[in-house]
């Protein structure tokens, strides 16, 4: 007997392959917003209206005074790949528009009962498509206003099994609410309504971009939101972005854009956070709306169904720019402008430490794999200097004077006194043995004397590394330490390097070093704990890509500083003040940390009501 067996491999009938791919594009009501607007915003117009029913089970309408549809237009609007938007796959590489596959409006009728009324701009009469579960019912020429309406009601209406797991009402809004928002931050040059169940719940008259930030976040948040103007190479950053003080404890209100179209990128986000970091050291998360603009060969948006996520042909200089374009506006906003030298006029001071110049030291191959930075004055950059000098800082200053010790004589302290310049300068305070506090013309300002000592530390470090060695101080008794045979390898390979920042180590014996000099200005209670400790630092921070240059500087740095908690004399807080204020970045510690903060007047008066 023969068996005839049945095929088990079939093709699907259309109406059943469309619901399935329905699944992929319509996945809740706000997935249905999102899709309208967008073909809404394809349209030129100068109005859009989303109007809700029961959070978008019974309705989703949306309705624009765009360019129109014209009857043959219509007539295929609901045809799987149906498009105006590209004639051949080449044409995504020049995509200026939000739709091009085709599949949002099949989708959509596939699981809704749909509605598309459109009058085509010039024409007399419009035309009207009535279509439920993908098939058209009606088609007839209408009266009509100039643009297109959308209506999308009783939404998986055919696929009960779906609309079960629609959330309650409040969810489904949110993720609406969220949607209408992103878009009318990206195009606030467009007038927008939304109504929920015949409220008004949103009405955008159309503006610039600060006047929608007002009308979303509120006039409060638009005033001291921080802008952000930055390009480097293929990609433009603009935008606003929150300062610290505006932190919020959840990210709802983080949107980003390529090209005015939302987007997600996890690496972008991570370069905002990250970019974010030292301004909000008490938590919390930044508000912003970032517009990021690319040639469009230079990012795909053709990643998932629903365009949720975005690759760029060059991930890593993408992240780069970002991070760099929050940097900017967070330091352009952080430097009042009594903070800048340019306003006060002040040459910056030389940093030589003696008048005999020596020659650069030469470090071992391996321990050169970057070629240094310059340290002269970067493009744009001036060097930030909120206080008019005692006097100025020359090759040939007496030091001794002003040098910050780890500790001195209870005679020698002026604890908690103010410094006054004799002409207009500000006063300075020690607060808690640990911060220089100071009045601005726009506030106050508050410095970390640990970590301001350390970027001047770090700094000269690195000039005595690149060009300038430091000058040493001979010690009465040479001090004797033995390390471990790892240990051993790194001071051995690191010799040159201390030598021209003024140490002079040398090996004793397999495990044995003997410190002879110290470099000057830096008083060390413990010279054998100060090597094993940058020694330490050195071991635990370094990795194959890092400049070793960069992080011996940062070790000693931190051990040579002067410490929080120490009593400084009106000297000692002036002098810090100048030197930190003739470093290339004031604003952080080789770290990281942040080494002042501005408290805004403005900010003041809102504690007492004012």
């Amino acid at each position: 007997m023969t068996v005839v067996e049945r095929s088990r491999i079939v093709t699907l009938p259309q109406s059943v392959a469309n619901r399935i791919a329905a699944g992929e594009v319509v996945e809740r009501p706000a997935a249905v917003v999102k899709e309208l607007i967008e073909n809404s915003i394809d349209a030129a117009p100068t109005r859009i209206t989303v109007v809700i029913e029961d959070a978008g089970r019974t309705l989703i309408k949306v309705v624009d005074d765009g360019i129109g549809m014209t009857e043959s237009d219509l007539a295929t609007a609901i045809g799987r790949y149906s498009t105006s938007k590209i004639n051949r796959f080449e044409d995504l590489e020049h995509l200026t528009t939000f739709g091009f596959r085709g599949e949002a409006l099949p989708s959509i009728a596939a699981v809704s009962r749909l509605t598309i009324t459109s009058r085509a701009r010039g024409n007399d009469v419009g035309n009207e498509l009535k279509a439920a579960g993908g098939k058209v019912e009606k088609y007839e020429p209408v009266a009509a206003p100039e643009g297109t309406s959308v209506s999308v009601s009783h939404l998986y209406f055919n696929v009960p099994a779906r609309r079960k797991f629609l959330r309650k009402d409040t969810t489904e809004i949110k993720w609406i609410v969220s949607v209408f928002k992103y878009y009318t931050l990206s195009f606030p040059g467009i007038s927008w309504q939304l109504y929920r169940n015949d409220e008004l719940f949103y009405d955008f008259p159309a503006t610039d971009g600060r006047g929608r930030l007002a009308s979303v976040f509120g006039d409060d948040v638009a005033e001291e939101m921080i802008e952000i103007d930055h390009r480097h190479g293929w990609l433009k950053v603009n935008g606003w972005i929150s300062p610290a003080s505006l932190a919020q404890r959840t990210v709802s209100d983080q949107f980003m854009f390529i090209n005015r179209r939302s987007i997600y990128n996890y690496r972008l986000n991570k370069a905002v956070q990250s970019a974010c970091e030292p301004y909000y050291i008490s938590g919390g998360h930044p508000i912003y709306v970032i517009l990021l603009e690319a040639a469009p060969d230079m990012f795909d948006i053709n990643v998932h169904p629903a365009k949720k996520e975005v690759k760029f042909a060059d991930e890593n200089g993408a992240y780069r720019t970002v991070w760099g374009a929050i940097k900017t506006a967070f330091k352009a906003e952080q430097m009042p402008e009594e903070l800048t030298g340019a306003s006060l006029g002040r040459k910056q001071a030389s940093h030589t430490t003696s008048s005999a110049i020596r020659s650069p030291v030469d470090a071992p191959s391996h321990l050169t794999p970057f070629v240094p930075a310059p340290h002269h004055q970067k493009d744009g950059h001036v060097p930030v200097l909120p206080f008019p000098p005692v006097r100025k800082l020359t090759p040939d200053s007496d030091r001794t004077q002003d040098t910050i010790p780890s500790s001195f004589s209870k005679a020698d302290r002026s604890v908690n006194t103010p410094i006054r310049n004799s002409e207009e300068g500000p006063v300075i305070w020690q607060v808690f043995d640990t911060y220089l506090l100071s009045q601005l013309k726009t506030g106050l300002v508050l410095i970390d004397q640990h970590v301001a000592h350390e970027r001047v530390l770090y700094e000269r470090a690195l000039r005595a590394i690149e060009k300038e060695p430091w000058v040493s101080q001979q010690l009465l008794f040479p001090v004797s330490l033995t390390v471990s045979p790892e240990d051993f390898a790194i001071i051995d390979d690191c010799l040159p390097l201390l030598k021209a920042m003024g140490f002079a180590v040398e090996p004793i014996g397999p495990r044995d070093f003997r410190i002879f000099a110290v470099p000057t200005g830096i008083k060390i209670s413990n010279e054998r704990d100060m090597l094993l400790g940058i020694i330490a630092e050195y071991r635990e921070t370094l990795t194959t890509d890092s400049d070793p240059r960069h992080i011996l500087a940062a070790a000693f740095a931190c051990r040579g500083a002067v410490k929080a908690g120490q009593p400084l004399n009106t000297a000692q807080m002036q002098r810090l003040v100048d030197e930190l204020f003739q470093t290339e970045d004031p604003e952080f510690c080789p770290h990281g940390r942040p080494i002042y903060h501005v408290i805004s007047r403005k900010e003041i008066d809102k504690w007492f009501k004012r």
